[in-house]
């Protein structure tokens, strides 16, 4: 059955549609309206749920039982990043009995080298130490150095971390509780925005709190997760040996999502923590785009279906487009979604004290959004630490040779 074919069904309900057509009107605007208020219908059941799950949105409660475990973190950096000494003091300054962090880079000229030799002077008590390997073991260069980095680790629990990553006092002991159970094979954690001064960087910042944050929610509270997140995750080391262990990793752009697929996959569960961390959010107008051209391209790579139905989380421009110029009704349906992606931007910032609020933003974000999702289907390279590369449809790094290369 077609869009006009629905017309004709549920008598007087369609008769707004039946006088559409019936009026003299060009079909492609009537074609227009029948497809923008679908569109509108999809994005709104969407924002609906969102903001209902996001309301009544409660991390399953740690039980405190004492357990303990020494961890190690495991801390790759590349470069002196905004606000670097504030993220890594979080993980050093931990209400956690036993920890180490290692902390690693692959040159010895890197300026997170300065950062990190603060923390081991300011903390001289800590178990820190710093690893500086240039060996490269896969196309992604953060897996590498973990490879390099996990010679290091004193414990049999893995703490994996970003490195622009910021946690509060009682973190460590937050993750790592669920890891009592031994089925319990990796613990993640959602994570908000923490956006530096500048309007690219509170775009990014309002991606991941309005996009991000809200659809992980929903996602969560369906079915089981079975992914990790970049910021925080933690792993026991005999399960990170049973997948492989970091080598497994090395040549996928999502290794975070792909360290809990294998796992889940091992036949371990992979839980949220009742936590929410802070990751900076540091881009410029030059590097908002292509990271997050990045992210959309590797997840289409990883998750196709989804990808493409995450349209309907981002659809206003096109709803605007296809509904601008056909009357009252177009009009109230694009001020319907606007409403709603008003009330889930409220909504967020009530439960989850993410950024200040900024609704003049929230519309400009959507269209950045719709373009960053429009342009993901017009290829699948993408340019990661001034290396290009195309993802494969199993998420695999393979780099592009330059074709002024002899």
């Amino acid at each position: 059955m077609g869009l006009f074919d629905l017309c004709m069904v549920g008598g007087d309900g369609f008769g707004f549609f039946e006088c559409v057509l019936d009026s003299g009107q060009p079909s492609t605007l009537s074609l227009a309206l029948l497809t923008g208020l679908f569109l509108a219908l999809l994005s709104a059941g969407y924002l609906g749920l969102a903001i209902y799950r996001v309301l009544r949105y409660r991390a399953a409660p740690t039980v405190d039982v004492g357990f303990r475990p020494a961890v190690t973190v495991l801390k790759p950096l590349c470069g002196a990043e905004p606000e670097l000494y504030s993220c890594l003091r979080s993980f050093c300054d931990q209400d956690y009995p036993e920890f180490q962090i290692v902390f690693g880079v692959v040159d010895a000229a890197d300026d997170a080298v300065a950062v990190v030799e603060r923390l081991i002077s300011e903390f001289p008590a800590l178990d820190l130490i710093l690893t500086i390997d240039p060996s490269i073991r896969g196309e992604n260069l953060k897996i590498s150095n973990l490879v390099n980095m996990a010679r290091f680790a004193k414990h049999d629990v893995i703490v994996v971390s970003d490195s622009d990553t910021r946690v509060g006092r009682d973190c460590l002991a937050r993750v790592v509780a669920p890891l009592i159970d031994a089925q319990t094979g990796a613990v993640t954690c959602l994570y908000k925005g923490a956006p530096v001064p500048g309007l690219a960087s509170r775009l990014a910042g309002l991606f991941i709190d309005d996009w991000f944050l809200s659809s992980a929610v929903v996602d969560a509270r369906m079915r089981a997760v079975t992914y990790c997140f970049g910021p925080v995750s933690a792993v026991r080391g005999d399960v990170l040996d049973a997948i492989g262990g970091f080598p497994r990793l090395a040549s996928h752009l999502a290794d975070d999502f792909m360290m809990g697929r294998l796992i889940a996959a091992a036949g371990y569960r992979v839980e949220l923590a009742d936590v929410i961390v802070e990751t900076v959010v540091a881009e410029t107008w030059r590097t908002l785009f292509a990271h997050e051209l990045r992210w959309a391209r590797t997840v289409k790579a990883v998750k196709p279906g989804e990808h493409f139905m995450s349209g309907i989380t981002e659809p206003l421009p096109l709803i605007a487009l296809l509904l601008f110029n056909q009357g009252a009704l177009g009009w109230l349906a694009i001020g319907a979604l606007v409403a709603l992606r008003l009330v889930l931007h409220y909504a967020m910032r009530v439960r989850f004290a993410v950024s200040p609020p900024c609704p003049w933003l929230v519309p400009l974000r959507e269209c950045l959004c719709f373009g960053v999702w429009v342009a993901s289907f017009a290829g699948s390279s993408v340019r990661w630490r001034n290396r290009d590369f195309v993802i494969d449809a199993g998420g695999r790094l393979i780099p592009l040779v330059s074709r002024y290369a002899s």
